[in-house]
């Protein structure tokens, strides 16, 4: 009975309090001082610094360790360098933050700008969007996409395949072109946008940059090569986030100031550079990784694509296309002199140029172009790509006869979504991503 009575009491609470609301002509409970709805301009800057820790966080780890830039040398991370440890709960967090912390985000950001005609957020978030699907995909595979993110409507989302989950890139990256040359709408980007400042044809040369990327692993050398040279012009224009200070410090900094020692710069990439006399880069770069490195700073330069990487694709699309011709050679030199600047040693980058066992003229090979760009974007996740799509430079397994080609899911995936391949049946060391097959 005392159940009964207090069911009636609620039942009658919850009569009046609705009557009551409905006298006053409005939703009593809402807050004007605390919006439910987050305006598009308050959620960029979140996103955006989301990206770049995901990035420049375990795409950057996992991605340079496989790539033998860097090795574990220190509890877990041995493990992880002998690929034995690279089981599925070791990719939950970067599963995890791709999804909630940017895909579901952005898909939010995405509404309210169609809804509100924002057209240059509606590009921004397209050009997003995109890179994070493609840094994805490419380590993943074929994953939940076009059912992703639907919450209890879907629990279980299917799985697209990498195909159409690039060509959805490449629509994102089309549509976001046309969205950035267009009017703005109501209201525009500025101070909120993080990597650009609001300036959308930066925006529009980083969605050219990025489908260079793409086709480039699709094996569309032309369409790259005309993407590549419609997008950056410089360094100055590359797609990236400058964090402030030790307070809030890139992503490396943060690691090595509460795993100090677990990670060390890798024997395989020394000894490539020490055969090129590569020394000044070496020198910033072979430090032990404590929070004193001299590149690994607190206010480190988290870059998503660069003007390098997109002078180092012409050069490769080119030389692949007719040869060692002025465009290839002037490309790869632009890329090596770009990656010397950003190592912070810009005056050693001419000598190192003029060795013969650098730059010939009219001799440049696709090996050499994929070696120095390897050396030149140190730490970025693409390396990983470029390694499985090339196989230069040549590696040895840490263990075993195969270094693996891809990630494997989360555990997470495994355990709650019905559509999932079962973890039997993920293989990170046979089942190769679509472009790599």
């Amino acid at each position: 009975m005392k159940l009964i009575n207090n069911f009636l009491m609620v039942l009658l609470a919850v009569f009046v309090f609705s009557s009551c609301e409905n006298f006053v002509g409005g939703d009593i409970n809402e807050d004007p001082n605390n919006p439910t709805a987050v305006p598009i301009g308050a959620q960029m800057a979140a996103i955006q610094i989301a990206l770049a820790d995901n990035y420049g966080g375990d795409f950057s780890r996992f991605n340079s360790m496989l790539t033998q830039q860097v090795e574990g040398v220190e509890r877990q991370w041995v493990a992880f360098n002998q690929y034995t440890g690279l089981t599925p709960n070791r990719f939950d967090d970067a599963w995890r933050n791709t999804y909630e912390n940017i895909l579901n985000e952005l898909a939010i950001a995405k509404t309210s700008a169609i809804e509100l005609e924002l057209f240059h957020y509606q590009g921004i978030v397209n050009v997003m969007e995109a890179h994070v699907l493609m840094s994805s995909t490419d380590v993943w595979d074929n994953m939940p996409y076009t059912q992703a993110l639907q919450g209890i409507d879907e629990p279980s989302p299917a799985y697209d395949s990498q195909a159409d989950i690039y060509a959805s890139v490449y629509r994102l990256l089309d549509e976001a072109v046309t969205l950035l040359n267009g009017p703005s709408g109501t209201v525009f980007p500025g101070s909120d946008d993080l990597f650009y400042g609001g300036d959308v044809s930066l925006w529009a040369k980083a969605a050219k940059a990025i489908k260079a990327r793409g086709l480039m692993k699709d094996g569309d050398y032309a369409g790259a090569m005309s993407n590549a040279m419609a997008s950056f012009e410089s360094a100055a224009d590359n797609m990236a986030y400058q964090y402030p200070d030790a307070s809030a410090a890139g992503p490396w900094y943060r690691f090595n100031d509460g795993r100090e020692g677990d990670i060390e710069f890798h024997p395989t990439i020394r000894g490539i550079m020490q055969g090129l006399n590569d020394t000044m880069r070496l020198a910033q770069y072979d430090q032990t990784f404590v929070v004193a490195h001299p590149y690994l700073v607190p206010d480190f330069l988290q870059e998503l694509v660069t003007y390098r990487e997109m002078q180092f694709i012409i050069a490769e699309c080119e030389q692949r296309l007719t040869g060692s011709t002025t465009v290839a050679e002037n490309a790869y030199v632009a890329g090596i002199t770009a990656s010397f600047a950003r190592a912070g040693v810009p005056d050693a980058a001419a000598d190192y140029i003029a060795q013969a066992d650098v730059l010939t003229s009219g001799s440049l090979t696709l090996e050499q172009v994929m070696t120095q760009k390897y050396l030149g974007m140190f730490l970025q996740p693409e390396v990983y790509s470029d390694w499985r799509r090339t196989g230069i430079p040549s590696l040895d397994p840490v263990s075993g006869t195969t270094i693996p080609v891809r990630w494997d899911y989360s555990s997470t995936e495994y355990l709650f979504n019905s559509n999932s391949p079962s973890e039997t049946e993920t293989s990170i060391f046979n089942d190769k991503v679509g472009w790599n097959r």
